[in-house]
């Protein structure tokens, strides 16, 4: 079984289309979100009808949260808490209905997928858990497998009899050790923070038990020049077209 899993698309129309081209090439079995469709970007409606329209089951991440919970949106900072309100705006009755619908975790192929931090944890940043709270966290978990996004980098982490090890993931096919526990931090495909402009995700081969990082060119100039049609803070237009690591740094939530 071959699984695409893809992150935070932050409704990125040219980088998901882009993406979804990328996978209709590559025989993939399904595809799972991990949530953060929408904010930053200009078109959540689009994506929210294009999830729908290719039967892509998504978890709910840490947008959709803030977007169903006033006070949860209150402590994002006043850019990405602009962007979200415009975001808002754009989303018609039936798309909201439907992020209504998301869960904060899924488990399916023997995977876990979840936003933030496993087991179920929307908002958390992985890369801010102690190493010991890690190992512990992947001891507990029964799926030797999990998927997160939240952070927009390709990272992994693998558990090995009590010693956890990370490492970036590049742009090659990784095999996987049965014996071990791994999170994959998938990237994120409309607002990549890793000096990234291409849109990224990540092929699961369950068979071959290996994992793919994809790296997609498109049109982030287009993306761009929408964000800053719609009044969304600039910000999140330069970050498509100039991943630098000082820049990136300054983006929370």
């Amino acid at each position: 079984m071959r699984l695409a899993v893809i992150s935070d698309i932050h409704s990125n129309l040219e980088a998901f289309q882009a993406v979804m081209d990328d996978i209709s090439k590559l025989s993939i079995d399904d595809t799972v979100s991990l949530g953060d469709n929408i904010g930053y970007g200009a078109q959540p409606e689009e994506i929210i009808e294009n999830l729908k329209h290719y039967s892509i089951t998504s978890v709910l991440g840490n947008h959709e949260l803030a977007l169903l919970d006033s006070d949860y949106l209150k402590t994002f900072g006043p850019f990405a808490r602009k962007a979200l309100k415009i975001n808002k705006k754009k989303l018609s009755d039936k798309a909201l209905r439907y992020i209504a619908t998301l869960q904060p975790f899924l488990v399916r192929y023997g995977c876990r997928f979840v936003h933030g931090t496993p087991p179920d944890t929307i908002a958390r940043y992985i890369f801010n858990e102690s190493k010991q709270r890690l190992i512990n966290i992947m001891t507990r978990l029964k799926q030797k497998i999990t998927f997160v996004g939240h952070t927009h980098q390709l990272v992994i982490y693998g558990l090995d009899h009590g010693v956890l090890k990370k490492k970036k993931l590049l742009n090659c096919r990784l095999s996987l050790a049965k014996s071990m526990k791994y999170i994959i931090n998938t990237g994120s495909v409309g607002q990549p923070r890793d000096s990234y402009n291409e849109a990224t995700y990540i092929i699961w081969d369950s068979d071959r038990y290996t994992i793919e990082p994809r790296f997609v060119p498109y049109d982030y100039h287009n993306a761009a020049k929408k964000i800053k049609k719609a009044g969304i803070p600039e910000q999140y237009a330069e970050i498509l077209r100039n991943q630098k690591g000082e820049l990136n740094a300054q983006i929370t939530k």
